[in-house]
This record gives structure tokens, sequence and C-alpha cells, in this order.
């Protein structure tokens, strides 16, 4: 029997990140308008001879995808083995040695770390990346909420064969520091992402971010437009806003102070001004937040399969690197600071999409059967590339919210040739 549940989307986001003890519930309202209805995971796949409808063939003639790829064979959810047959790869410049191993289907992913990777500098804060690759375009990979850097571990095999990719722990996430009174929002992230790019990548990048992190990738392109030489948003979550407002770009949100890093002042200096009232509001949400952070992360395979359409991608693995950062000191605190983010971030993925340059290539792929952020979210942002003329392709992927984990083969393809078609290398 099928069950039809009625959430909030962003609510329902959060209990992925509640799992990860690293981030928080409140949140997740930057992921979508309230009263969606969630779709079931067998839900039938739509139409997608013009996914966005009448009058959105440009891109889909200009950029030949295959259309047929959402169609996987049954046999890819027979698990035979056992994940074995590791080997080592030296990554580029860091030095470090990345260990890669091959799946139950048999399929090249980096092998789980459970101490992390590389450790850059940020604001005193120590944050994890990885790195691979020696040439090419460089590729940053940003996580999604509650995930970490090796939620790309497909990827970082394949990309590094050709171009060399960067994967970020953000803070607050993963191996990456427990900060509990940083002021968290896309806009606070965009400004670590533009740091990293500065300082360990140094070359215009390719941002391809999931969910949250597609959001963090947008701010970055809208708000440090000069480091970003391309946009790839995978199942983006976020506020869209009023969809009649304007988009032509001439209104730009504000641009960013002459240091790229917004003030680290903390969400207690920032929040904690505002009288007996606010006060109240503040404490009740930290119980709350605690609440769920104690009360989910038995349940983290359970939720995980809720959001992927192939259930034996939810291994061990996976498991374990999100259950990882829940044991950090600092965890409850920041996935308390985490809750209330979404009342700090002041824009909308309208608002960004409206200040991207307008030579800024984008593509979106986007998994058909996520219960949070429905396909219906991609039609709304690539409506936006036609009003503002943005150059925008679109590539629908049979997977839930996460598609580069659950569907790596057909996400690796597009996103593989994407980068080929487009671009070359680029100095800052």
């Amino acid at each position: 029997m099928m069950v039809f549940t009625r959430v909030r989307s962003g609510q329902a986001f959060a209990v992925l990140l509640l799992s990860a003890a690293t981030v928080s519930f409140g949140m997740l309202r930057i992921c979508g308008e309230k009263g969606a209805l969630a779709t079931p995971m067998t839900a039938k796949l739509p139409s997608i001879s013009n996914p966005r409808g009448a009058g959105y063939s440009r891109a889909y003639k200009r950029f030949p995808f295959k259309w047929n790829m959402m169609k996987r064979p049954n046999s890819l959810y027979s698990t035979v083995g056992t994940v074995g047959r590791h080997q080592q790869v030296a990554a580029a410049s860091s030095g470090e040695v990345l260990n890669y191993e091959t799946d139950t289907k048999g399929r090249t992913r980096l092998a789980f770390k459970e101490e992390g990777w590389n450790t850059w500098n940020w604001n005193g804060n120590k944050i994890n990346y990885i790195e691979s690759g020696e040439s090419g375009t460089p590729i940053l990979l940003v996580h999604g909420f509650g995930a970490h850097a090796y939620h790309w571990r497909y990827q970082i095999p394949e990309l590094s064969k050709k171009h060399r990719v960067y994967s970020l722990c953000l803070l607050g996430y993963g191996w990456s520091d427990k900060s509990p009174h940083a002021p968290y929002s896309a806009e606070f992230w965009a400004s670590q992402v533009a740091d990293f790019v500065k300082d360990v990548i140094q070359e215009k990048t390719v941002l391809v971010g999931n969910s949250i992190g597609a959001v963090t990738s947008l701010a970055t392109a809208s708000i440090y437009p000069d480091l970003v030489q391309g946009l790839v948003m995978v199942n983006a979550a976020g506020r869209f806003g009023d969809m009649d407002a304007d988009v032509t770009g001439e209104q730009k949100p504000a641009s960013p102070s002459s240091s790229s890093s917004p003030s680290m002042t903390t969400t207690e200096e920032k929040e904690g001004s505002g009288g007996v009232l606010e006060s109240i509001q503040e404490t009740f949400k930290d119980i709350i937040a605690a609440g769920i952070f104690y009360s989910t992360r038995f349940r983290i395979p359970l939720i995980l399969k809720n959001v992927y359409l192939d259930p034996e991608q939810v291994d061990d693995d996976l498991v374990k690197s999100i259950t990882t950062p829940a044991l950090d000191p600092n965890a409850l605190g920041t996935f308390q600071s985490l809750y209330r983010a979404p009342f700090r971030g002041k824009l909308t993925v309208n608002d960004m999409m409206a200040s991207l340059p307008q030579d800024m290539k984008v593509l979106l792929l986007w998994g058909q059967q996520d219960p949070w952020m429905q396909p219906e979210k991609a039609h709304q942002i690539m409506r936006i590339c036609d009003k503002r003329g943005l150059e925008c392709d679109y590539v629908p992927l049979a997977a839930g919210h996460c598609p580069q984990d659950d569907n790596p083969e057909d996400l690796n393809e597009s996103l593989m040739r994407w980068v080929d078609v487009n671009f070359s290398e680029v100095a800052i």
C-alpha cells in the first residue's frame, strides 16, 4: 500500500540533517515552500520530452543529452559480492594518498576514511577537504544538508581522470570544525567557498552543489562571479520566492565587503540583543533542536532510504560517514545554531539567479523521484533562465534527492560531457 504524507518540504529535508546530528531541522525551511505534497519514491517518472513545458526547446537542442538515461535496468538493484579491490591514487598538490575501491556493482569510488582527509584553515577553523587530479578544469563539489565531502565518493575518481577535483566539508559539517556560534547561512558558506577557491584552488572554478550545497554554490556565483566559471545545481534546495517578481537582473544583491568573508560575529552577539521575548524564543528553539538531535540518530538508514531511489546505495560506509560527526563535542551546539540558520539568510533563489552574470553557464541535474525538491523546482529555475536569457541546461535523472550517490553513472556522464563541452582552464 502506498501512503502519501503531507509535510513541509523543508521539515522533511531537515530529518536527514537531524540524523547527521550536525545540522538543524529549522534550516530545512529554506528547502522549499510550505505545504508541499511528498511524492512516493515509486511514483511514475514525469514526461521528459520537453521538461520545462512549452517554449523551452532552446537549451535542449543546443546540448544533446541522452534523455533515455532515466531508465535504469532492474539488474542495477541486484547486489552480489562485497566491496573490494582497493587501489591507491596520489592526490595532486596536497600529497594525500586516496584509497579507491570497487563497490558491489563494479563501480570505482573513494574508500571511507574515518579520520578525514586534508585540512585548510579558514578564519581559525579547521576545514576538511579532498583533492584529486593533476590537470584540467578545476571542479569544486559542495555537499548538501547533513552530508560532507565523502558524499561525492563516486565523482572524485571519475572526474579526476581529466580534471582537478576538490570536495569540501562546509563549516559545521562532516570532518570540518563544529562552531556552535557561527552565523550559518547560504551567504556565510558562500564566503567559505569563495575563500577556498582563492586560497587553495587559485583558478576560476566550476561549482557543483547538491541540495543546500547547490544554493551555497549559487550564492557564491552570484556574489563572487569572478571566481566562478560555471555552476551546476543538483536537486537544489532553497527559498524560491515569488515567481512573478523581477528576475531581469536590474536589482542585484549587495556586493560583498572588501574581504570575501562576512563577519564572524557570533550568533549570540547578533541574536542576543532582541530583548526577553527573543531570548525565550531562542531557548525554545534550542530545546526543540536538542530533542531532534537525540531522537533521530538511530533512524539514519531508514531516512536515507526514503530519499534514495536505489536503497542498496545506503551502505554501512555512508551511514557511518553521517553518524561520525555527531560524536564531536560541539555537535549539539552546532545543530542548535543551524536550526536558526533560515532566519539569517536574506537572499532567495530568485534573487541570486537575478544576480548571475549574463555569461554564466548553468546546468541543472535533477533526480525526478526527489520527495522534497520535486522537478517543478527545476522547471521554475529554467523559467528564470529563459526570462533572463541565461545559458542553462537541464537533465532529469532517475534518482532521489542525492543523484550523485543514488545514480552516479548517469550523473557523472552528464556532468563530464557538460564540462568538456563548455570549459577549458581559466586562471584568476
